[in-house]
């Protein structure tokens, strides 16, 4: 008998490439492929292709066995390499990644685990949020959770498909994908794009070209389009065929199929040009930032129509599609250590790239090629010990942080309302320590529970209602009010009835930078918040951005042409009639270097002067043009406004330089740029006076 030739379908693999590059461009390079997370719609459709063909292979066993069968073989394809890259992840955050990272990241790796990271999120979780802040190295786990989710449906949907025949089956699969479809259309986006529900019809598009595939319309030409290749007529073969995967993996199938008389030429369904149809728009929407569902149905149709292409099928797309499952795992992680540590910076982006694809390429020659070999016994025997070993990991030091925790409270509820638990007798260790706690919790610490929401629409308004009978105080801002939050309310709760909070991560209430769309919407929210609220006094908590913009005209400081301050002013005027007595700011301060707070308490052990430590920890950042545009805002706003200022806090006149810390090394601030507890125990005697004064 003659070599047979290859039918494996290359061109799947291909598109596999593509989408993965879309999700790569993505995240290294978002303005420039706004829409590449497409990427992922693709994924789902491919997906869907293939399980559908693992499913008809085991047709013919008994149910509980096919399906035994179908998840055996996708619980070895997946969860190795994922619990591998879990364990991996979890060890990089111990020892690379800041402090502030890792309560989040336990939490997050914990959900990747179990294959929830796709649950509903709370506005502080917004998918897109998170990637602009790259802090979460398990945000991209929410589509493998869809697709695990998943499995555990598509056998039903499968069998109950499989007692209908020909129209009817397509019937039944249009009506399963309208049904998911109209819930992925009514859904808020941020719902939508990470229920399992929502997705099922990507998928199900992804099930139907593969029915379709191996029963092709028997009008006009029965060749016009075959799946598989066969070598020799009239006789029987075995062939290869990509199998399924989770978002990114390759494996081949073995499939039993009687040849045709005589073999088809390669050819396309539609035509040789017919693949440009849909790749060209495709390229289109990935990078241009226009949404478009159909990018999904036209993923399906460029599988029905791209059997044998050389362009999809050429070597260097097709293996960017072997190594998939490990790049989509691995780039992220990379990325978030390169955005932490070097920001937008170009050249730290591209390596960032270029060590995803390194380590990708080396992590599928070698333990992806070894773990497919091994015997399903064995390789269960390997799934049981990472999970296990990932959960020790993950969880190794929650006791001890909830003993400390507790220590914290009770000394607190103990003695007096302090935040920090600093006591006078205390160390350079202790200080080592509690910066360490600090960093690590960060807001978390320091947000009062209570919170009402107000309303379904504006997920981060809450009211708290409190013992007082004069006052209703609103306070809002960016990551800074919720910073503020329980030392605020503990100064100001015998005074007010109620306290009403808004805080938008990132964003200030008064300004955003012209590029910064995210912001520029919240800047309406804000004004909403302020005249839904009509507080009798209100707190704006905010770290400095845009209102510390650079001015256009760097030899001129003329704001009455300032974009930045002309924005201030309009959102201020948007304020003010709602607003029963004063407004009260936050002024502008220069920010801390974040990765020189852990150093401190060492330095000083170790005899290294206050001077060289203050000028290590100080950043110039160009806070006087927040500062000067605040002065300027106010002077304006007359008596409804006022200035607060920490400044003079922070002054050694000894040194005559700003200090973030005290003489035993506690920092004022926290990694992410937040007061410490610490910090906020040094500003509260200001809120103590203020809501002692109000009138």
């Amino acid at each position: 008998m003659s070599p047979q030739p290859s039918s494996k379908r290359q061109d799947l693999q291909g598109i596999r490439g593509l989408a993965i590059l879309s999700v790569l461009g993505f995240h290294f390079y978002p303005t420039y492929f706004p829409n590449g997370y497409l990427g992922v719609d693709q994924f789902f459709v491919l997906s869907g292709f293939l399980m559908c063909m693992l499913l008809t292979k085991s047709e013919t066993m008994p149910v509980i066995s096919g399906v035994l069968h179908f998840y055996s073989r996708r619980f070895k394809r997946i969860l190795p390499l994922y619990l591998l890259f879990i364990f991996l992840t979890v060890i990089s955050l111990y020892t690379i990644f800041p402090d502030t990272a890792l309560l989040q990241n336990q939490s997050s790796a914990t959900k990747a685990l179990l294959f929830v990271s796709n649950r509903p999120h709370t506005g502080e979780e917004d998918y897109f949020e998170k990637l602009l802040i790259a802090i979460d190295l398990f945000t991209h786990t929410w589509s493998l959770s869809v697709e695990i989710q998943f499995y555990f449906i598509v056998p039903l949907i499968f069998l109950i498909g499989s007692y209908f025949s020909g129209f009817y089956k397509y019937g039944y699969y249009f009506v399963l994908g309208l049904i998911s479809f109209t819930f992925y259309s009514i859904l808020p986006l941020e719902v939508a794009f990470n229920s399992l529900f929502a997705r099922i019809w990507q998928f199900l598009i992804g099930m139907v070209i593969y029915l379709h595939s191996v029963n092709p319309s028997k009008s006009g030409n029965s060749s016009s389009y075959k799946l598989l290749e066969t070598a020799e007529n009239g006789e029987s073969e075995k062939v290869s065929l990509v199998d399924d995967f989770s978002e990114d993996e390759v494996e081949d199938e073995i499939v039993d199929i009687a040849k045709p008389p005589t073999p088809p030429a390669p050819s396309t369904y539609l035509g040789p040009f017919s693949k440009y149809c849909f790749l060209i728009p495709m390229a289109f929407v990935v990078t241009y930032p226009i949404a478009m569902p159909l990018f999904t149905f036209f993923t399906g149709l460029l599988m029905l129509v791209s059997t044998d292409d050389e362009f999809l099928s050429n070597r260097v797309l097709t293996y960017i599609g072997d190594i998939s499952y490990s790049l989509y795992l691995i780039h992220w992680p990379i990325y978030a250590y390169t955005k932490l540590t070097f920001g937008n910076d170009p050249y730290a982006l591209a390596a960032g790239l270029i060590i995803s694809v390194i380590v990708a390429f080396s992590v599928y020659e070698t333990y992806e090629k070894w773990y497919l070999k091994l015997s399903n016994m064995s390789c269960a025997l390997l799934i049981i010990c990472l999970f296990i070993t990932n959960v020790v990991l993950i969880n190794k030091d929650a006791i001890q942080d909830m003993n400390f925790m507790n220590e914290q409270v009770n000394s607190g509820n103990s003695t007096s309302s302090r935040l920090d638990g600093v006591t006078p007798n205390m160390t350079f260790d202790d200080a080592t320590r509690l910066n360490k706690y600090w960093n690590k919790y960060d807001i978390e610490v320091m947000i009062e529970p209570g919170c009402v929401k107000r309303t379904p629409q504006h997920s981060r308004w809450c009211d708290y209602e409190l013992k007082g009978d004069e006052f209703k105080l609103a306070i809002f801002g960016n990551s800074y009010t919720k910073n503020h939050h329980k030392m605020f309310i503990q100064e100001c709760k015998n005074r007010a009835y109620n306290i009403t909070v808004d805080s938008e991560r990132g964003c200030e209430p008064l300004a955003a930078s012209p590029n910064d769309k995210h912001c520029l919407k919240k800047l309406s929210e804000f004004a909403e918040f302020i005249e839904n609220a009509k507080p009798d006094y209100a707190f704006m908590f905010t770290r400095f951005f845009a209102v510390a913009d650079k001015f256009k005209d760097s030899n001129s400081t003329d704001l009455s042409t300032d974009s930045i301050y002309l924005m201030m002013k309009s959102q201020l005027n948007k304020f003010i009639p709602f607003i029963k007595k004063k407004l009260y700011i936050l002024d502008s301060f220069p920010r801390a270097n974040s990765g020189y707070i852990a150093r401190v308490p060492g330095d000083l052990k170790n005899g290294k002067k206050i001077e060289d430590i203050s000028k290590a920890m100080l950043r110039p950042d160009g806070y006087e043009r927040g500062r000067l545009r605040h002065a300027a805002l106010v002077k304006e706003c007359g008596d409804k406004c006022e200035l607060i200022d920490y400044l003079p806090l922070f002054w050694n006149n000894s040194t005559h330089l700003y200090q973030y810390f005290d003489s035993r090394g506690f920092s004022y601030f926290t990694s992410p740029n937040h007061l410490s507890a610490h910090g906020i125990e040094l500003v509260r005697h200001i809120y103590t006076k203020i809501c002692a004064n109000l009138d």
